[in-house]
């Protein structure tokens, strides 16, 4: 490889880690590949684990493949507990034609009536053996008392903040995840809408408001690692505490945001498994710079005792807290500029077509500074319509119907 080209393959490398392990598959050294396993057993709630699997490089594009398919579509999971119960996956995974119920990369576990006194475990059966987590009994997830947020005083920045306790002394550890759901709006709010009626002919037609595209929803998971500890403090108690930070311009602040807190205890193994991990999430030498036994986690393959697996898979209670974020009344995201646009005015019939396989829509009336109807204002596509962006039109269920002052 060519000197020039190093500085531009270590960027890629670093922009690749800098989120959660598990949003992509590793390129790793040696022969073969890893086994990675996220989730946590939750009791009294839905459990949900998924696999993924690494590929080295010395493998073929042909192998990776084979041994990916093998190791996840091959998979099957379920959870024992010690007095010998067992927990089923839920989750029917469907592949074009075929389908592999219980056999796939990822497991749903109904843990909503597991007995919180007694030890759990999650196991998976593959091609290359028989892979467990440690028996663990539950952890309590403490109380959430607060979640709210910061912003930085030149307002490019706002911090998501946690405030948690739990009773007793200092000593605990916490990891937390966050669930995040944000509505967004397409450019303009189109009026109307272009269908066709025949070959080559269309028409315009009014929307009506169950067919408007100009407000979606969409959600996901923040990637960060995000733990903490009260190791050292008399009280059992953080305040304050920031998970992550938006940038004025994300666009998931554009009209309300809405993360939601999930909390977990965790034993002090576990915290110092995911420290590793997050520290090793920064280093320019990417995830594998630690030694491997620093990133053995609680999984291993009951056959093969010496094989690294990723992933720490904890026996946990969950507390979970939301927060609605109103952008117009905290006055925060800024709005990156948009070129300006050369729209069509069009009010004849035989253009409408043309501008439709053009990939444009008709929105709104055009009228002279005498009010005379000129035509209507096309516009692309995806500037009339957000589900292009990837959400959806239906509102959640719990998305408050006004805006509040929050």
């Amino acid at each position: 490889m060519k000197q020039r080209y190093i500085p531009f393959l270590l960027l890629a490398l670093t922009m690749a880690v800098t989120s959660c392990v598990y949003d992509y598959n590793p390129q790793l050294d040696g022969e073969g590949g890893y086994v990675i396993v996220e989730g946590d057993i939750v009791i009294g709630d839905e459990s949900r684990i998924s696999l993924s699997y690494s590929w080295s490089l010395v493998d073929s594009l042909a192998a990776q493949d084979e041994k990916r398919m093998a190791i996840l579509y091959g998979s099957k999971m379920h959870i024992e507990d010690s007095q010998g119960g067992r927990y089923e996956n839920t989750y029917s995974f469907n592949w074009g034609s075929l389908d592999y119920p219980y056999s796939s990369p990822v497991g749903v576990f109904d843990m909503r009536n597991a007995d919180p006194s007694l030890q759990y475990r999650l196991v998976i059966e593959n091609s290359k053996g028989t892979y467990a987590s440690a028996w663990s009994g539950t952890m309590d997830a403490g109380q959430i008392d607060s979640v709210s947020y910061r912003i930085s005083p030149d307002k490019s920045t706002m911090a998501i903040l946690v405030s948690t306790h739990s009773p007793g002394e200092g000593g605990a550890y916490y990891r937390w995840s966050v669930n995040e759901t944000w509505e967004y709006h397409a450019e303009v709010n189109a009026l109307y809408d272009y269908r066709l009626t025949g070959p080559g002919t269309g028409e315009v037609f009014a929307r009506t408001e169950d067919q408007r595209t100009y407000r979606c929803w969409t959600s996901g998971y923040r990637p960060e690692i995000m733990t903490a500890t009260t190791d050292g403090l008399v009280e059992d108690r953080l305040v304050n505490l920031q998970l992550y930070t938006l940038e004025c311009h994300d666009e998931r602040m554009s009209v309300m945001y809405a993360p939601e807190v999930v909390q977990r205890r965790i034993p002090e193994d576990a915290y110092r498994y995911w420290q590793v991990m997050e520290r090793n999430s920064h280093d320019v030498g990417g995830l594998f710079s630690a030694e491997p036994s620093e990133l053995r986690g609680n999984v291993v393959n009951l056959d093969h005792p010496e094989e690294l697996v990723l992933g720490y898979v904890g026996v946990t209670t969950v507390t979970r807290k939301k927060i609605f974020i109103n952008s117009s009344y905290i006055q925060f995201y800024r709005r990156t500029i948009q070129p300006q646009r050369v729209l069509d005015t069009l009010n004849n019939d035989a253009d409408y077509y043309m501008a439709y396989r053009l990939g444009k829509r008709p929105a709104l009336d055009i009228y002279s500074d005498e009010g005379a109807w000129r035509g209507y204002e096309w516009w692309p596509q995806n500037c009339v319509d957000c589900r292009w962006r990837g959400g959806t039109t239906t509102v959640p269920e719990d998305w408050p119907l006004r805006y509040s002052c929050t």
